[in-house]
């Protein structure tokens, strides 16, 4: 009976410890920056997510146009990007303090924009820039999603593993400079695998999830540290 007490206290103290390593650690998979800046305005405009590579193209390392990151991006669908804005707008707009127009209404703009420099990524900050002004807006927050990779298999056994890949950023209309910024960088793996990086772990309930569950997860994560909250 002792031996059973003290196995089960050793138990109880093996997962405090490791409870409190996935309470402070930070995966590398994900990570945000604040310039520090004091935000100007209530008006935001959430552009949401663009693809960084189409169906056709090949994968291959690429930077964030806004911020230097390097993703491993892979060609993903437009709707994924169009899901996961909205995913975005749903997470946010209940934000007392500010005025936000939808990714949908933001399109519009975007699309008729076309064929004068919108698209070109050559000077992507100008851009969003761009944007905000034709809404009147402070801010626009926009981001680019990178990789977007299925699960194959089902959620309690996995034969390739689930991997997301995207940026976010908030804009500064006014100064055309980069407010905050945030990426989300992860292939879910097993808790064997990655003990630090038990967040992931327990908010997937410890389940292979899917790219859905893994990008709304990411999008949960890195928005906490948005400067972009009620007052």
């Amino acid at each position: 009976m002792m031996k059973v007490i003290m196995s089960a206290i050793r138990a109880g103290w093996i997962m405090a410890i490791l409870l409190a390593l996935a309470s402070c650690s930070i995966s590398p998979g994900q990570r945000s920056r604040f310039s520090g800046e004091p935000l100007e305005g209530r008006r935001v405009v959430v552009l949401g997510f663009q693809v960084a590579l189409f169906p056709g193209q090949g994968a291959k390392p690429l930077r964030d146009p806004l911020t230097g990151s390097v993703f491993m991006a892979e060609p993903v669908a437009g709707e994924k990007a169009d899901e996961l804005s909205e995913r975005l707008y749903m997470l946010i707009h209940g934000q007392k303090d500010y005025l936000f127009v939808g990714p949908e209404e933001a399109r519009g703009i975007v699309q008729s924009l076309e064929g004068t420099d919108i698209g070109t990524q050559e000077k992507p900050l100008t851009l969003l820039v761009k944007v905000g002004k034709a809404f009147k807006a402070d801010m626009v927050l926009a981001g680019y999603l990178y990789r977007w990779r299925e699960r194959e298999g089902e959620s309690y056994g996995v034969i390739r593993a689930a991997s997301v890949a995207f940026s976010l950023h908030l804009i500064s209309v006014k100064k055309a400079t980069v407010l905050w910024s945030g990426r989300f960088d992860k292939t879910q793996r097993s808790l064997s695998e990655n003990l630090l990086d038990m967040r992931t772990f327990f908010r997937g309930k410890g389940k292979w999830m899917s790219a859905r569950e893994l990008a709304s997860l990411g999008l949960e994560i890195i928005i906490r540290d948005m400067p972009l909250r009620d007052k």
